[in-house]
């Protein structure tokens, strides 16, 4: 079994990189790409976990994008993780998460939501700062019952402690992929809140589009797997495991994915070393 898009701790999923490896080995998933927001510490991490189990992995990353196309998700495929140029984007992308994720902390303050930079750092443990780690310390403090309600009131685009994410748009995240040897594929297209400008990221040179995903109904499925044809990209599929009480808890290998778009991948396990 194949799944392509997962999170660990080193971003916002729940389990550890070994953990997530376990549950995949558990649940019969022998390929899979770790893709955690803006990192690839957690691949990095499981490596050699992986080739004890005998599982494939496939260098992966989840890029947060905010630009002309709005708030659009690329996924990022077999890239050469020793590439200079990819090693400086993602430390950058991480240092102005750290300042975003302030900004936002001080908004919430303003609002009379006593929280702290430091908490929201402990709930990172490390990993790449996102904005459910805020949401868990507005939970945790008792001004909201869960993490998603946080998110929902406070945090989500539109809301008071909304701050716009720095400029990093899909075309820089189309083109960091490709320099560093990787494929990009556009993340769950069904689930954005606007419609996808697919154009302008073909215009880019995307490579495929997550047509298998949880969230995304029969007809929407059906719709992106003939917009995937209909212009020749790749098709992907994934389970966008975060963990069983998370926000995203399909489990590891939920998603099925048909037999015939499981080649393109193969390519991908060239960068793995």
């Amino acid at each position: 079994m194949l799944d392509l898009h997962m999170h660990t701790t080193a971003s916002d999923g729940k389990l550890s990189p070994r953990e997530l490896l376990m549950e995949a080995k558990e649940r019969g998933v022998n390929y899979l790409a770790i893709t955690d927001h803006d990192t690839v510490d957690g691949y990095l991490l499981a490596r050699e976990d992986a080739q004890q189990l005998g599982i494939q992995l496939i260098p992966g990353i989840e890029w947060n994008t905010d630009g002309s196309e709005d708030e659009l998700h690329i996924l990022g495929y077999g890239l050469d993780i020793s590439d200079a140029r990819l090693l400086h984007v993602m430390e950058r992308r991480q240092r102005e998460r750290i300042e975003w994720i302030n900004e936002i902390v001080v908004g919430c303050n303003r609002l009379g939501l006593s929280i702290s930079m430091e908490e929201c750092m402990a709930r990172a443990n490390g990993g790449v700062m996102v904005r459910t780690h805020v949401a868990e310390v507005i939970a945790d403090r008792g001004y909201c019952s869960s993490p998603q309600s946080a998110f929902e009131m406070y945090l989500r685009k539109g809301c008071a402690a909304y701050v716009p994410r720095p400029i990093f748009s899909a075309r820089e995240a189309i083109e960091i992929t490709h320099e560093a040897g990787g494929i990009a594929v556009l993340a769950h297209p069904g689930i954005y809140p606007f419609e996808v400008q697919l154009d302008a990221l073909l215009e880019y040179g995307i490579d495929g589009i997550e047509v298998y995903y949880p969230r995304h109904s029969a007809a929407q499925m059906a719709f992106w797997e003939r917009q995937a044809k209909a212009h020749h990209l790749i098709r992907s599929g994934g389970s966008d495991f975060h963990g069983h009480r998370s926000r995203n808890p399909y489990p590891v290998g939920s998603v099925p994915i048909p037999a015939e778009v499981k080649e393109w991948w193969k390519c991908c396990m060239f960068h793995q070393h």
